[in-house]
């Protein structure tokens, strides 16, 4: 007999079902009259829908028509350009029309002068709107300094992002054609040039010397000034009035061309209406002009409030930058919001990165929480040691499979024990990477605990882990270092070995010693074992194999190693595929590291 789910449960798993391609809920009927007469036909569907429900979904931005606009999905996007690529974004392209100060206060840039409020005898909020008028393509306001008897007045614009400029003009309004400025100078900063201190000191009196001259006239004649110079990056410019006549600025133009250096995308907060679990990140993107010349950066936060402005302790840090798709989200889970931003690079004019879209995997969490810790969490280093792994799980929705990581590899599996009694069922299946426990299937709150053995051959290693359904088809969830038994004091997922107590290569063992390379299917080849400590890349290692005198008579294929314990198997052969003669023989390992090489030996009896 099929129990039949209560009503909250089947809308909720309905709404689910039922959300079209942006995530937005159908409208349904809310009351739970379900007549009798439909459940025959009901149970199938909710079957369906519980299994779904613990699906993992996907949700696109950009792209074709089945995912959300890039535009609609953005939060901040000053500098990208959405409409030259339809269902693409790039950084803006400035073509030699393009006034690219009309857009300055829209990018987040500005207009300020530190001494004109004091010239001009005028407050703040009037000086502003003054200012602001060079660049809002209006030639009705203008910028006016008239009937003054001081010079020297200082406009500094920042443009609000980096541009290849390569033309600046300005005028006064038609009205007023003979308010020109009668003597300038101009100067500019590429945005990189002592860049902090410009931006500091926007507001007062910036150094001139952060900044290139780029014009200077102390007798011009023209109400339309023009300057021109070789195409290079710009975003500030200062201007400074050097004559005491009336003088008015309409509009200042900025021209130039190429794509801007620097852009970035910051999408929207996605809110996933509950704790939620992130999955694989994919993305399609292109080159525009030379591919070694762009590059763009995916990063990724989540959090448990809606606002990482107003809360910022509720999310977590930008992850690291993802160097390629299909990738695991490194941001927390559950978390019920979830934001990416893109950081594009330009080092040429012509170059860029075009980006189609950006999909990202979730699905409900297997539980509400999972904590995890392993003890003991100091132990000699290369020592097989026993470990217990204990996990907490709070509202478990249904798991049945534990996942492990480890550096080093997990020799026996002693026991598996759920709410302290042992479980009998239960599959081990060490790996290169770690351990996989496979057990019954659970639900709700639990207690679990794995002993097994290990080795430890670095400073610290981490024990990260994960519980995943096996039977459904939604993502694993991962293990929070907590306090998840209380009779363990560690609280977290990292074993540590005393600090450099051990040389580099800590045990060379070879096994079976001797051996019988006689062909007879026995003890033909033996294998030798080395442990590297406290290293953090890989570094080269050689193997080689002696005569008691002292001539080389094998070199093993080894290769580049790191921290971990290593294998290498030999038949017994020289280096020209011979066995060597029945005898006593001696193996070195050898290890470059940074400070050094550093070498370990033993011995090997070959017999037949």
């Amino acid at each position: 007999m099929i129990a039949m789910p209560p009503c909250r449960e089947f809308l909720l798993a309905w709404r689910h079902f039922c959300r079209d391609r942006k995530g937005q809920e159908l409208q349904m009927r809310r009351d739970c009259s379900i007549s009798r007469v439909y459940w025959p036909l009901l149970v199938p569907l909710w079957l369906a829908l519980a299994a779904a429900a613990q699906a993992a979904d996907t949700r696109v931005v950009g792209g074709s028509a089945e995912g959300e606009s890039w535009e609609e999905s953005a939060a901040a996007a000053p500098i990208i350009d959405f409409t030259s690529r339809p269902g693409w974004i790039l950084p803006s392209f400035i073509d030699t029309t393009t006034n690219i100060a009309l857009e300055t206060l829209a990018r987040g840039g500005k207009v300020v002068s530190p001494n004109a409020q004091a010239v001009l005898r005028i407050d703040k909020e009037t000086l502003a709107a003054s200012l602001e008028s060079m660049v809002d393509g209006d030639h009705q306001t203008a910028f006016e300094v008239k009937n003054i008897t001081a010079s020297g007045i200082l406009v500094i614009f920042d443009l609000g992002a980096r541009f290849g400029v390569n033309r600046i003009r300005f005028f006064p309004r038609t009205s007023f054609p003979n308010d020109f400025m009668r003597g300038y100078a101009l100067f500019i900063n590429d945005g990189i040039f002592g860049a902090e201190f410009v931006a500091e000191s926007i507001d007062g009196l910036p150094s001139k010397n952060l900044f290139a001259q780029v014009d200077q006239q102390t007798g011009n004649s023209q109400d339309t000034v023009k300057v021109q110079f070789p195409l290079r990056y710009v975003r500030y410019l200062l201007l400074q009035a050097t004559d005491r006549s009336n003088w008015e600025i309409d509009e200042i133009e900025v021209f130039g061309r190429g794509f801007v250096p620097e852009a970035d995308y910051l999408s929207e907060v996605f809110d996933f209406n509950q704790s939620t679990l992130w999955g694989q990140l994919h993305w399609a993107a292109e080159a525009v002009g030379h591919p070694e010349k762009s590059r763009f950066f995916i990063r990724t936060r989540s959090g448990t409030s809606p606002s990482p402005i107003d809360e910022p302790d509720a999310w977590s840090p930008w992850s690291a930058p993802y160097l390629s798709g299909d990738t695991p989200i490194l941001s927390p889970a559950p978390r019920q919001y979830f934001q990416f931003r893109l950081d594009f690079e330009s080092d040429g004019l012509v170059d860029g990165t075009a980006v189609d879209s950006l999909a990202f995997e979730f699905s409900a969490p297997v539980a509400e929480s999972i904590v995890g810790e392993i003890w003991p969490q100091n132990v000699p280093v290369g020592v097989d040691t026993t470990f217990t792994y204990a996990v907490q799980v709070v509202g478990g929705r249904g798991f049945d499979r534990l996942e492990i990581d480890s550096s080093v590899p997990v020799h026996t599996v002693r026991s598996l024990h759920l709410d302290d009694l042992e479980v009998e069922d239960f599959v081990a299946e060490p790996h290169e990477g770690g351990l996989r426990v496979t057990f019954p299937h659970q639900s709700g709150n639990h207690d679990l605990r794995v002993v097994f053995d290990a080795a430890i051959l670095r400073y610290e290693t981490v024990f990260s882990g994960r519980l995943r359904d096996s039977q459904a088809d939604g993502l694993p969830q991962e293990i929070e270092e907590g306090d998840a038994s209380g009779s363990m004091l560690g609280d977290d997922l990292s074993v540590r070995v005393p600090l450099n107590q051990d040389p580099v290569v800590h045990r060379v063992t070879v096994t079976p010693n001797p051996f019988t390379p006689n062909g007879d299917g026995i003890n033909d080849q033996t294998t030798i074992s080395y442990d590297l400590l406290h290293l953090i890349n890989d570094v080269p290692v050689s193997l080689r194999i002696y005569d008691l005198a002292g001539r080389q008579v094998a070199e093993l294929p080894v290769g580049n190693n790191q921290s971990g314990r290593h294998l290498v198997h030999w038949n017994g052969q020289n280096d020209q595929g011979r066995y060597l003669p029945p005898g006593l023989y001696v193996l070195q390992v050898k290890v470059a590291t940074d400070s050094g090489t550093v070498s370990r030996s033993s011995t090997v009896t070959v017999i037949y």
